[in-house]
């Protein structure tokens, strides 16, 4: 009677369980476990640091003048001359038409390059000393897309040069939800991209099978963390800037223990055995952590059962045992010690067709 007692006191904290693995471990509202944030609460706060940085360092590199190109309209005045300013579409071959001068090379140019050409050709022809001015009315040669885990996915008009974190401030910032730590940018029309595999942190993913078509993977955390402003790459029209959402591993700790829920695996570095205990509250006075047991599924999806003696490895008696992504920690109670081990075969194989498992990467 007692052992049916106690297997349908274990059980019924599953429900919960299940419940909180999209949400983190089991506990009450606004409570950390261990004193550490809730599950993504560190990455949360990395990207919130993140998106200051990004406010903080857009568009404040150098300036250089915006390039115009097909589709662009722009306006040319000649001071003097009545009649001449009139508002014009750079056409797909990059040229303007203008009265007295014909077809232009616009396309290439800044707008201040412009002015001086077309200068150039009125002087002594039509006006002595002539003084145009070139304004850009409505842009559209040259669009990037910025999608993935930001603010505001879409496609953006480049008005001024563009840099990977002007890019990304372009886009509202990162979604601090889940943004990853690194960017991915296509970009069209490029051939060796010396500069961006000479620079620490950037790598060449791969070369797509179209022509002259490549994707550069950028650490973030290294350019917003570190300042490592080589990794700000230049952004050209028709290049596209993704940022990953970020995929959450996660492991478990059930059993006699004040917390039992699903708990995010770090990224970058290890979660022992004893610090998913402090996660999860640390066992109850009735566990008995001489007979936990570490439940772990290899690649074929086989279970694997590891006794683990969290007495010894609390004393340092035996090793610290890193936990991987889908881990489940059991630690059963004195009064179960019995059934300890045959619950195990009802319990993980229950969770492992319930929650939809994590990756690690």
């Amino acid at each position: 009677m007692l052992k049916k007692v106690v297997i349908l006191s274990l059980l019924s904290c599953f429900p919960v369980l299940f419940a909180q693995t999209q949400n983190g471990p089991a506990m009450p509202a606004g409570q950390s476990p261990a004193g550490q944030a809730p599950a993504g609460g560190a990455q949360d706060s990395a990207n919130r640091n993140w998106n200051q940085r990004i406010q903080e360092l857009s568009f404040n590199s150098a300036s250089v003048d915006y390039r115009l190109g097909a589709g662009d309209l722009i306006t040319v005045d000649v001071f003097g001359i009545e009649g001449f300013g009139r508002n014009l579409r750079i056409s797909s071959t990059g040229t303007i038409t203008l009265p007295y001068i014909g077809s232009v090379k616009a396309a290439g140019l800044t707008t201040s390059e412009l002015e001086q050409e077309l200068g150039k050709t009125l002087e002594g022809r039509f006006i002595k000393n002539p003084q145009v001015s070139v304004f850009v009315v409505e842009y559209r040669s040259q669009s990037i897309f910025v999608l993935g885990a930001v603010q505001k996915p879409g496609q953006y008009q480049i008005t001024s040069p563009l840099r990977l974190i002007d890019a990304i401030g372009l886009a509202g910032g990162l979604n601090l939800e889940g943004a990853d730590n690194y960017a991915v940018i296509q970009k069209k029309g490029a051939t060796s991209g010396p500069t961006a595999e000479a620079a620490t942190g950037v790598q060449k993913v791969a070369a797509t099978t179209v022509p002259k078509t490549e994707s550069i993977r950028v650490n973030l955390k290294d350019l917003l963390e570190n300042g490592n402003m080589d990794l700000n790459l230049q952004i050209a029209g028709g290049d596209v800037v993704q940022v990953p959402e970020r995929q959450i591993a996660r492991f478990y700790v059930i059993g006699d223990v004040n917390r039992p829920g699903a708990f995010e695996l770090p990224r970058e570095e290890n979660m022992f055995v004893s610090q998913a205990l402090a996660e999860a509250g640390g066992p109850l006075r009735t566990a008995k952590a001489s007979k936990a047991v570490l439940v772990r599924w290899d690649q074929k999806g086989q279970r694997q059962e590891l006794p683990i003696n969290v007495s010894e490895i609390m004393k340092g008696k035996q090793p610290d045992l890193a936990l991987q992504a889908n881990d489940v920690l059991f630690l059963p109670g004195s009064t179960a010690k019995s059934v300890g081990y045959g619950l195990l075969g009802v319990i993980p194989g229950t969770i492992s067709s319930t929650v939809v498992w994590g990756t690690v990467r």
